[in-house]
Order: C-alpha cells, then sequence, then structure tokens
C-alpha cells in the first residue's frame, strides 16, 4: 500500500518528518518551496524493511507465513 499526497491523492513522494503528512512532489514544492528538509517515502520505508528483517532476525518477531494463492 502506497502513501498519497494529503492535499490532491496522488501517489507521495515526500513526508514531513516524524508525521503522516505525505506529499506529491508538485504539492510539497507548493507547500514548502524546498523538499531538502522533507522525508522520502522510499527512504523511510527502506528503514522500516531493515528494521523489520532486524526483528525478525532476532526472533522478536515472526515471519509471516506465505498464502498460497489458487
Amino acid at each position: 500500500m502506497s502513501k498519497k499526497c494529503i492535499l490532491c491523492g496522488e501517489p507521495a513522494e515526500y513526508c514531513v518528518k516524524g508525521s503522516s503528512e505525505c506529499y506529491c512532489k508538485e504539492c510539497a514544492e507548493n507547500q514548502f518551496g524546498d523538499v531538502d528538509y522533507l522525508v522520502k517515502v522510499e527512504e523511510e520505508a527502506k528503514k522500516l524493511k531493515r528494521f523489520v528483517e532486524e526483528k525478525v532476525g532476532e526472533g522478536e518477531i515472526e515471519e509471516p507465513e506465505e498464502s498460497e494463492e489458487s
């Protein structure tokens, strides 16, 4: 599931750090002028994936079972 821009509903590329507010590139530039201060959604997704992989490796959480699709 991808994040959506809170203003126009298009796929989001940027988020405000520590917030669920996400923006597409055009809306981010219109709202903030400088997108360098925003977090790229892709970077946050990679961090989350690494975190989950670490927790699975440490045995703190179980890896989900893959369902077989018919």
